[in-house]
């Protein structure tokens, strides 16, 4: 009997010790699924909403920078520098009605600017494509200024 009690004694200690590990593993699981699951995530689109922000203000500075306010006849080209990805995602901006708009696979990314430019400006159009080489061209037309955002050579 006595030695039966002795091996329960050392056995209650191994359970204790499994049980220990076993809660201290369970909190540990449950605060990363919490943070992971929820937390994280918000504040990287949290993130993504800043950068998608400050990059189509940046597009829209280097478009209207690119058009002389004065000038009637012009052929410039400037080349505008983005980032790649935003939230780990391409993006586009394309022009639409003498506004820039930043389309992203996420919808709480996309963003939409008014770009302010001169009355001689008769035409804004093009595509930027995220991970491109992308260009403002401003060139003269018949009846003003045509503003076209460009990829590449082209």
């Amino acid at each position: 009997m006595d030695a039966l009690r002795r091996d329960d004694r050392g056995f209650s200690t191994v359970v204790e010790k499994v049980l220990a590990i076993g809660l201290v593993t369970l909190f540990i699981s449950l605060v990363s699924v919490t943070v992971y699951g929820g937390v994280v995530p918000d504040a990287r689109t949290a993130a993504g909403e800043e950068l998608s922000e400050r990059t189509l203000a940046t597009a829209a500075e280097r478009v209207q920078q690119a058009v002389p306010p004065n000038a009637t006849a012009a052929d410039v080209r400037v080349r505008v520098d983005l980032p790649p990805t935003i939230r780990g995602a391409g993006y586009e901006i394309r022009a639409e009605n003498r506004s820039l708009v930043l389309d992203h696979p996420r919808d709480r990314l996309d963003e939409r600017a008014r770009l302010a430019l001169p009355e001689s400006v008769v035409r804004v159009d093009g595509r930027w494509g995220s991970g491109e080489t992308t260009y403002v061209h401003v060139r003269r037309v018949d009846a003003g200024l045509v503003v076209r955002l460009e990829t590449g050579g082209r």
